[in-house]
């Protein structure tokens, strides 16, 4: 285990990098969130089996079947010893335990029929996500393992990013040619949309906001392997980041522009010093690189933020504050159900307008803490760590979840499962790396 790969040198005082970790004889935690990320990443986000209609998403059929493993193997644990405290994950379950109430409320009042099959949809969501965050809590067995999950979620959020490139410079969305045998599209969620003459890029999300906060959470862990994983080459560490970032800057989305903002808020001070050159310098050649590929797009960015009163989408979420206080005041603190306040109602583009509706003054906070709790247990882990790769991951970790945090009050991000699987994998990972950080608990 991690013990043994601390060895002492010549002189006494050092501590070598643990070796790299060998493949596991069975399928372990990190194999489940691997296929998870690639099935939610790699299958268009609006592709499902039609006859579970929005309860088809393939990735989503894995969430749920990974929280009945989680499920399982508590249940077979070995390991009695007393784990380190998590409190994200204790405060996840609180918030799973707040959805069921609001679904038990909702099912007890006058349902409107259209309602009656969101909601049940909607338990069906919330479960597979914690069922998720579960998993990444508990499921990678030791740091060198998560080091594996994150890199491996690093080059995923590169082909992601590589595919929204290509579909910048082609005008076309490309992933509406790829036919998937057993799945069908939601009608309209493949084709591309243009702000200002530009054209915006989603890769295989349903709409740029799910593909910017994808990137957003995805770029801090990239960065944190870029700037201290010496033992891989100079191209192979920067490539991921380096495509991210561009596809952000190219994305034309104010939600990229404000997510990326936050992440690098929360990165820069626990990067280290040559960490925090390197971003500075990369940054610059980033946006110089940008400007020569696409000067309209970055032209368009003052435009965005100038003109944002002027913005519908911006309007349309200031204007929700009323009409949401009063629908609010009907079930403050339980809501009305997750997932029955349907589009055709309002579109809100406000998560956390959406959660106050639906789940109530309770499952809100509840999922702020967790988000909270996230971020701390990261933050927290570092000064538990010695390592410079290890101590960068946690706060890379804590800055992924910064971003997406933020980027839920700017859009309905739980309505899309990319955004919402990659927002509550985050939250579980963080939760993980506290644990692991710790050395007090594995999970076998």
């Amino acid at each position: 285990m991690l013990g043994a790969d601390r060895r002492l040198t010549s002189a006494g005082a050092s501590v070598a990098r643990p070796a790299r970790p060998a493949r596991p004889a069975r399928p372990d935690g990190v194999t489940i969130l691997t296929i998870f990320m690639l099935l939610l990443l790699a299958i268009p986000s609006g592709r499902t089996i039609p006859s579970l209609g929005s309860a088809g998403s393939v990735a989503l059929l894995w969430g749920l079947a990974a929280g009945v493993w989680w499920c399982w193997h508590q249940l077979q644990r070995r390991n009695v010893s007393t784990p380190a405290p998590q409190p994200a994950r204790t405060l996840a379950l609180l918030f799973a335990a707040a959805v069921l109430v609001s679904y038990i409320a909702a099912m007890l009042r006058a349902l409107p029929p259209e309602e009656a099959n969101p909601a049940d949809t909607g338990l069906i969501r919330a479960a597979a996500l914690v069922g998720i965050l579960l998993v990444a809590a508990d499921g990678p067995p030791d740091m060198p393992r998560l080091e594996v999950l994150l890199r491996r979620m690093a080059v995923f959020g590169a082909l992601y990013a590589l595919l929204g490139l290509v579909q910048f410079a082609s005008g076309h969305a490309l992933v509406d040619q790829l036919p998937i045998p057993g799945l069908s599209s939601l009608e309209g969620y493949e084709s591309i949309e243009t702000r200002g003459g530009v054209t915006r890029p989603m890769s295989t999300a349903t709409h740029p906001l799910e593909y910017s906060l994808v990137l957003a959470a995805i770029l801090p862990i990239a960065l944190a392997f870029a700037v201290h994983d010496s033992d891989r080459g100079v191209l192979r560490r920067w490539t991921p980041p380096l495509l991210i970032g561009l596809a952000m800057a190219l994305s034309s989305s104010r939600s990229a522009y404000v997510g990326l903002a936050v992440g690098m808020l929360v990165l820069f001070p626990t990067i280290g010093r040559r960490g925090r050159l390197t971003l500075l310098a990369g940054g610059v050649l980033l946006l110089g690189a940008a400007y020569v590929v696409a000067p309209t797009a970055l032209t368009n960015v003052r435009y965005l933020f100038a003109a944002v009163s002027d913005d519908t989408s911006a309007a349309s979420r200031t204007d929700s504050y009323s009409m949401a206080a009063e629908v609010v005041s009907q079930s403050p603190v339980v809501g009305r159900g997750f997932g029955t306040f349907l589009p055709q109602y309002r579109i809100l583009d406000n998560q956390y307008l959406l959660l106050l509706i639906e789940i109530g003054i309770l499952g809100t906070v509840l999922l702020l803490a967790v988000a909270l709790a996230s971020m701390t247990s990261a933050l927290r882990g570092r000064s538990l760590v010695s390592r410079p790769l290890e101590r960068a991951l946690g706060g890379a970790l804590a800055a992924s979840v910064a971003a997406a945090t933020v980027m839920l009050g700017l859009f309905d991000a739980l309505s899309f499962p990319q955004a919402a699987g990659i927002f509550f994998l985050a939250l579980g990972l963080c939760s993980s790396y506290w644990r692991l950080a710790n050395r007090a608990d594995t999970f076998s």
